[in-house]
């Protein structure tokens, strides 16, 4: 015997009684999900940033509609279930479509359905518990999110400075840098050549290095990416290290192009070709109208080394 319907504690709004509201309010809500973004809003700096949290506001109100509608009428506890099951069935068909399941947009999944849970129990049920939830879920996105302005910036700071991909100079230039595993980085004044990056790793590691995204991925007018770079390291005269480039499909694929050079205690330029450049992996040549990603590795994994970065351009 099914379970009876119950009435929900918070009354729906009194629009989703027409079937064709709800069925267009539900198109709007998944469908987005499953259309390939296209390459000006995934990368345009203040769009681009924005999209992802869209799934905190979905996700609260398609668990508010299964609350308000259908066989979950009134079932909250079960609503919220079935919003993370779909929350985390949307991530994994995503990839079938060209896009990536992220961990980070699952958690954002469930900072929405825990503010609709909140609301619910609040309004509905007259409960301050679920004021604290909402509250709780707030913070928890402010603390997620406090990056956003200086991405923001920084990808616009990018934007205008292109062909010059980094020197460093900019205020907002180190939210577009990361690390990889356990390497130390940081932007520095020197002295005498002004602002730039230093790099550290420290053994064991595995393929320490900094990265750098959001910056404007069409490279297809240039044919060399160059980079300056010295070594830092005490009691050692030369430095390895590799430059990787990955395009959008490498997210999918696992395929990239990489040089690898030795770095000495003085300036040089090093040259990376882009053009026509068949990918590490794989049978295709490397995108340099949808690059995504610079990627700094030092190469020695069993000492610790640190080089120094600055002027990363295109010519």
């Amino acid at each position: 015997m099914s379970k009876p319907r119950l009435i929900p504690a918070l009354p729906a709004p009194a629009i989703l009684d027409r079937p064709a509201v709800l069925v267009t309010a539900l198109i709007l809500l998944l469908v987005p999900f499953f259309l390939p973004i296209p390459l000006s809003l995934r990368r345009h700096p203040l769009i681009g940033h924005l999209g992802d949290q869209v799934h905190v506001p979905f996700l609260m109100i398609l668990t508010l509609m299964m609350y308000w509608r259908g066989p979950l009428t009134g079932r909250l506890k079960e609503a919220a279930l079935a919003a993370m099951i779909l929350g985390g069935s949307i991530e994994f068909l995503q990839t079938f479509v060209g896009r990536t399941a992220l961990l980070h947009d699952f958690w954002l999944d469930l900072a929405g359905i825990g503010l609709a849970v909140g609301l619910v129990v609040w309004k509905g049920h007259h409960l301050r518990s679920g004021l604290m939830v909402m509250v709780a879920m707030v913070m928890v996105l402010s603390a997620q999110l406090y990056f956003l302005p200086g991405l923001i910036l920084g990808s616009y700071h990018a934007q205008k400075s292109f062909p010059l991909i980094s020197n460093f100079d900019g205020p907002h230039e180190k939210w577009l840098w990361h690390a990889t595993y356990d390497s130390r980085w940081e932007i520095i004044a020197d002295p005498t050549e002004g602002t730039i990056l230093r790099v550290e790793s420290g053994p064991p590691s595995r393929w320490p290095g900094v990265l750098m995204r959001h910056f404007p991925p069409d490279w297809s007018a240039y044919s060399m990416l160059k980079v300056d770079v010295r070594h830092k390291t005490a009691g050692r005269d030369s430095v390895p290290f590799s430059v990787r480039i990955d395009d959008f499909e490498t997210r999918l694929t696992q395929t990239w192009i990489s040089n690898s050079f030795v770095a000495s205690d003085e300036w040089n330029t090093y040259s990376i070709p882009i053009a026509q450049r068949q990918v590490m992996h794989g049978d295709r040549i490397l995108n340099i109208q949808d690059v995504s990603t610079i990627i700094i590795f030092l190469s020695d994994k069993k000492d610790s080394t640190r080089i120094e970065v600055d002027n990363i351009r295109l010519e």
